[in-house]
C-alpha cells in the first residue's frame, strides 16, 4: 500500500507498507508504481478538457461529428451522444464489468486489441461484440445516470482521433511531462515492469496469489500506472485550478467546469468524471476511486481547506476499512 497526504499546494506526507512483489521479496517504496484502476479516468477527462480549451470541439457537440464510425443509442437513435454525456456517465452506453465482453477481454500484458477496433466492434451494429440490448440503456442520452467504462474508453479514442496522435502520447506530452510525472504510462511497454507493484488476489489467511499485470482494450478508462507521489502532482494541479509550480496544464475555466454538477436531477454528486463524496466530517470532498483485479485506489481532496489524500493497494481491500483509513488520513492532514 502507498499513501500520500497533500496540503497547501504540496506533498505533506508519504507513507508505504507491505510488499510490492512477494515472490521477489521487494517491499513497497515511495516511488513504487501502482495500477490506479478507475482513478485513471480523471486524467482522461483532463485530456478531453485540454482539447476543449484548444477549440477542437465543445462539450455539447455530437461525438459523431468527430468519429470515423457512427454511434447511436438503439432505443433513441435521433438523440446525439455528446462529450458531456460521456463525461457525466449519462450517454446510455453500458457494459457488465464482471461478465461478458468487457470482462472477457482482460489479458495479461498489454491488450492486443486496439482501442478503436474494440469500440467499433462494441458500438456499431456490424461489429463482432455489438449487442443492441446489453451494450446500451433503453433510454436517451442525458436522461439516466449509469457508470460506463466503455464510455470513458470512447473519450480516450476521441482524444486520439481529434488530436491525431495516440492517447498515451497525447497525455504524456500535455499532462505528464508538464507535471514532471516521468514514470506514468497507460501501457506496460512504457514502463520498467520490475518497478510496478504486482497485483494480488487473496488475503493473509488464504495466501496471496500473483495475478500478473493486466491489460484490456479500453485502457483510458482504468490502466494508468504511476506512483502515489507522482499522481499527487496531478491532484495538486487540479486542486489549484490547473496550475502547479508555475506550470499551467489546464485553464481555471476548465477545472471549474470539471467540478460542476451538470445533471443534479440524475446524480447530484457527478461532475465531469470527478465526483463528490464524504468521509466522516468532510461532507463534500471531490475525487474518484477505482477497483480492478489485484488493485484498489482512492484519490480525493477537500476544496474547503486544500487537504487531499491518495491511497492505493496492490490487492483487494474491504471498502469500509479503506474509507476509514482515508478518513484518518484526512484527519492527519489537519496537522499540516
Amino acid at each position: 500500500m502507498s499513501a500520500v497526504i497533500v496540503k497547501n499546494g504540496r506533498v505533506a506526507c508519504t507513507a508505504v507498507a507491505g510488499m510490492a512483489n512477494i515472490e521477489k521479496n521487494r517491499p513497497v517504496e515511495p516511488d513504487t508504481v501502482f495500477a490506479w484502476a478507475s482513478v485513471s479516468k480523471t486524467v482522461t477527462a483532463a485530456a478531453i478538457m485540454k482539447l476543449v480549451e484548444n477549440g477542437a470541439f465543445k462539450l455539447d457537440d455530437d461525438i459523431n461529428a468527430y468519429l470515423p464510425f457512427p454511434v447511436r443509442i438503439p432505443a433513441c437513435p435521433e438523440k446525439p451522444i455528446t462529450f458531456l454525456h460521456l463525461l457525466t456517465h449519462t450517454s446510455s452506453i453500458v457494459e457488465s464489468e464482471y461478465e461478458g465482453v468487457y470482462a472477457d477481454l482482460y489479458v495479461k500484458g498489454d491488450s492486443p486489441v486496439a482501442l478503436g477496433d474494440f469500440l467499433k466492434d462494441y458500438l456499431v451494429p456490424s461489429g463482432t461484440y455489438y449487442d443492441g440490448e446489453n451494450n446500451f440503456k433503453r433510454t436517451c442520452p442525458g436522461t439516466v445516470s449509469s457508470y460506463s467504462n466503455v464510455g470513458v474508453g470512447l473519450l480516450g479514442y476521441l482524444v486520439e482521433v481529434v488530436a491525431g496522435t495516440p492517447f498515451e502520447l497525447y497525455t504524456r506530452d500535455h499532462i505528464f511531462a508538464p507535471l514532471g510525472m516521468n514514470e506514468a504510462a497507460w501501457k506496460l511497454s512504457g514502463l520498467n515492469v520490475e518497478h510496478v507493484a504486482m497485483p494480488y488476489s487473496g488475503d493473509q489467511s488464504s495466501g496471496f496469489k500473483p495475478l500478473g499485470h493486466l491489460g484490456f482494450p479500453t485502457f483510458p478508462d482504468g490502466l494508468l500506472r504511476t506512483s502515489a507521489p507522482q499522481l499527487a502532482r496531478f491532484l495538486l494541479m487540479f486542486m489549484q485550478f490547473g496550475e502547479l509550480d508555475g506550470t499551467r496544464v489546464l485553464s481555471q475555466e476548465s477545472v471549474t467546469k470539471m467540478r460542476r454538477v451538470y445533471f443534479p436531477n440524475l446524480d447530484d454528486s457527478q461532475g465531469l468524471i470527478w465526483f463528490y463524496d464524504s468521509f466522516g466530517p468532510r461532507k463534500r470532498v471531490i475525487g474518484h476511486d477505482g477497483s480492478d483485479p489485484g488493485t484498489n485506489s482512492m484519490m480525493y481532496f477537500d476544496p474547503e481547506d486544500g487537504a487531499g489524500v491518495l491511497l492505493v493497494a496492490n490487492g483487494s481491500w474491504e471498502r469500509d476499512r479503506a474509507e476509514a483509513l482515508v478518513e484518518k488520513l484526512f484527519k492527519e492532514a489537519d496537522q499540516y
